[in-house]
């Protein structure tokens, strides 16, 4: 094991496609996805949103004001329903509001799509609050916010985790089905079955070198994350890197799984990318799994990249789990990616015996 580790290091450090699929790309995925992402919620630390107003009465304008204090709007007053037109058609506001002969009339820019749910609550706020103003009846009920913990959850605070995923998911899938397939295709394992080589000790050894590129990788990127979009996560590292690892191993065994399908390269890079397709697709790495539909709901939850990413998140802070699901998850997902890796590096040398 000694000397094939060693082998297998020196021919990754030679692949230039295997640095850049395993270091370079979730870095470059996050910073992308997440400037994108910035750029539409307005905001790397929260969601911003400015509401253009016509008001009759200038008497609703503090209520108005006082009912979304803290919510993080914005209020544009204008004085005429075509100026309130004109911002929400210029994009400069998402939400219109006009008080007129005594009705309240919400008007939404439906380019804002993301935030419209968000858009409807608001909605609801400011109408209860401004009844309230107007009847001069104090609410039984008041809501304040405790802040339980530093930091807020962002959009692109959400997304980073499923970044990670993808990328490290995507990377041990192609890089061992890559090289599995580069070897099979080349007749280099059909060489290697005549000697007495172990074939889950082979892939075993790439899968080693593979496993400390990405788990170097993917603490980067949350670091990296932290300074370049001010996440916030309140990480607890140890459970990060025990989840991340059997990530990895899961990944990479499943890319040994694929090299089985073939011996033609291109075959496997196809079944590769559909596969890969589907998960960023049908899974929760870039949207809450609550709001899916349910045919998707139910295709999310037969991926293992779901899993992968709610995992993620609870060590990262954002979203709870039982920690005995964590463990079991942990478990299933390093047990079953060595299976693969060495039973599958077991099948295809045989393979190659015939």
């Amino acid at each position: 094991m000694k000397n094939l580790f060693g082998k297998a290091f020196k021919m990754f450090i030679r692949d230039r496609q295997a640095i850049l699929m395993f270091f370079i790309l979730p870095i470059l995925f996050m910073l992308i996805l997440g400037f994108v992402i910035e750029g539409l919620s307005g905001s790397a630390t929260g969601v911003n949103v400015k509401i253009a107003a016509f008001i009759s009465s200038s008497s609703l304008e503090n209520a108005i004001t006082k009912a979304s204090s803290g919510t993080g709007l914005e209020f544009i007053f204008t004085k005429s329903v075509d100026d309130l037109n004109e911002l929400l058609d210029d994009g400069k506001a998402q939400m219109g509001i006009i008080f007129k002969n005594d009705d309240f009339t919400f008007v939404y820019n439906q380019s804002f799509g993301q935030y419209n749910n968000y858009l409807k609550i608001l909605q609801d706020v400011i109408s209860s609050s401004v009844v309230n103003a107007l009847s001069n009846v104090k609410p039984y009920i008041q809501i304040r916010s405790l802040s339980v913990k530093s930091g807020n959850l962002t959009v692109i605070g959400f997304i980073v985790p499923g970044v990670i995923s993808i990328a490290i998911t995507i990377a041990g899938i192609f890089g061992m089905a890559i090289i599995a397939g580069n070897y099979r295709q080349n007749m280099v394992l059909k060489r290697l079955a005549v000697t007495p080589l172990n074939g889950g000790s082979f892939f075993f050894s790439l899968a080693i070198v593979r496993f400390i590129a990405s788990l170097i990788s993917a603490s980067l990127t949350v670091v990296l994350s932290e300074i370049v979009f001010s996440t916030s996560y309140d990480i607890n590292w140890f459970s990060f890197l025990i989840f991340i690892s059997s990530g990895i191993i899961l990944s990479l065994g499943i890319g040994v799984i694929l090299a089985l399908l073939s011996r033609d390269l291109w075959t496997i890079l196809n079944i590769s990318t559909i596969l890969s397709i589907t998960m960023m697709l049908f899974s929760d790495v870039f949207f809450p799994y609550s709001i899916m539909p349910f045919y998707m709901r139910v295709i999310s939850k037969m991926l293992p990249i779901s899993y992968f990413s709610e995992g993620l998140r609870y060590t990262l802070g954002i979203e709870a789990m039982h920690y005995q699901d964590f463990a079991i998850l942990t478990a299933v997902f390093i047990i079953s990616g060595i299976a693969m890796i060495f039973f599958g590096g077991i099948k295809i040398l045989k393979l190659e015996r015939k």
